[in-house]
């Protein structure tokens, strides 16, 4: 996969972990960048590599997606390009593993705001020039968390199932289109995520076994392998994988109780 003339690709949530990866591999393959985060520096310093090592261009737009005025005026200047080939809706952050309850109202809006209404502003955003040009990829990243309803994870998994449905019924209908959708579905990746919500990533990120921690190239690798093999779903690593599948297989009473029986920090 690499650039066609001109093209360009947007990146939100460019900072660090999955997102950074993606912007790494794509500037790699040619393509200009649009990238998007809400730490300056970090996104600067990477942006400023990335220019000095493929001569491409990068624009920085620091933005807190969950701010109506900051969301609405990114998807303005997407909608404003017409060379868009590659939108990557990576933005996301997690609560840590607390009761619905326990947790501030303004912080579930915010989850809303970031993982399901900006994938939905920017797709709306993206999508008319890639229909006009008869060509463009949407990866929306998703998580194993949107195959199951995960008790004190309850406005995660939803807004994450969210953009796995939207993105499966998207694809459905831009077939035929040149258009394609995908519902990028990781697991546990070596990232900043879990740290910054106190988790001891000790506990979680393995290096062996069939719980394995990926890493973030790891991740960016599968899903563009699944892209080009026209895959709507990619869930990268075979545990995560059988996981996702057991979930969809299970009774929903059963799977309720081995929830439920699942202790967290």
């Amino acid at each position: 996969m690499t650039a066609t003339s001109a093209a360009t690709a947007v990146v939100t949530g460019a900072t660090s972990g999955i997102g950074a990866a993606f912007a790494r591999r794509l500037a790699a393959q040619g393509y200009h960048l649009l990238v998007t985060g809400r730490r300056r520096e970090q996104l600067e310093a990477l942006a400023n590599a990335l220019v000095a090592q493929y001569g491409i261009n990068v624009d920085v737009i620091i933005a807190e997606l969950a701010d109506d005025a900051d969301r609405s005026q990114l998807a303005a200047r997407v909608a404003g390009l017409s060379d868009v080939e590659i939108l990557v809706n990576n933005a996301g952050f997690g609560l840590g593993a607390r009761e619905f309850y326990a947790q501030a109202l303004s912080d579930h809006v915010a989850m809303l705001k970031v993982h399901a209404l900006a994938t939905l502003q920017l797709t709306y955003a993206a999508l008319p020039a890639m229909l006009a040009r008869q060509r463009g990829s949407i990866i929306n990243v998703a998580s194993v968390a949107a195959f199951a309803p995960l008790p004190r994870h309850a406005m995660y998994s939803a807004t994450k199932d969210f953009i796995l449905t939207f993105s499966e019924a998207l694809a459905i209908e831009l077939r035929g289109t040149g258009v394609h959708i995908q519902a990028l579905c990781p697991g546990f990746t070596r990232t900043d995520f879990h740290a910054r919500q106190g988790i001891d990533t000790n506990r979680y990120y393995r290096s062996h076994g069939p719980l394995r921690a990926m890493t973030p190239d790891e991740v960016v690798s599968a899903s563009l392998r699944c892209l080009k093999g026209g895959h709507v779903v990619c869930v990268p690593g075979l545990s995560n994988q059988l996981l996702t599948h057991l979930t969809r297989l299970l009774p929903r009473r059963l799977l309720y109780r081995l929830l439920a029986a699942v202790r967290e920090p």
